[in-house]
């Protein structure tokens, strides 16, 4: 069971989103703000927190074709909440979607909880090497 300080980074990231919706929806921050500004808010800094590990990406993917994958159910659920993540995120801005919106914020927690419980319970962080035939 290891995190890092990228996990960490991430937690932040995707706790100021949840923090910054809420306290936007009960209209006690950010009263002026629009749907679709605070989508906007909530989006950039969901997709801060998946970059802040994009190594963890590529290993989930197979982009680094080192050792073992996850196992397909973790890669499926991944793909499906980052599919709703950005679903919800375009029809939020479109639509200015009140219920879109949130559905962005629920998917990027779900998907950090995922993530986050992953790296912890298996302890795995992909490794960056300098260069592939390096080795």
């Amino acid at each position: 069971m290891r995190l890092t300080w990228r996990d960490g980074l991430a937690t932040l990231l995707v706790a100021a989103a949840a923090v910054l919706y809420a306290l936007w929806a009960a209209n006690a921050l950010m009263p002026g703000v629009s749907t679709r500004w605070m989508t906007v808010i909530a989006f950039a800094l969901g997709m801060a927190a998946c970059t802040a590990n994009q190594r963890e990406l590529a290993e989930v993917y197979g982009a680094t074709r080192e050792g073992p994958r996850p196992s397909g159910l973790h890669i499926a659920l991944a793909t499906t909440l980052g599919t709703v993540m950005l679903v919800a995120g375009i029809l939020a801005f479109v639509l200015a979607s009140d219920a879109m919106l949130a559905t962005l914020v629920a998917a990027m927690i779900a998907l950090w909880l995922l993530a986050t419980a992953r790296h912890a319970l298996t302890g795995r962080h992909p490794q960056l090497r300098a260069h592939p035939a390096a080795h």
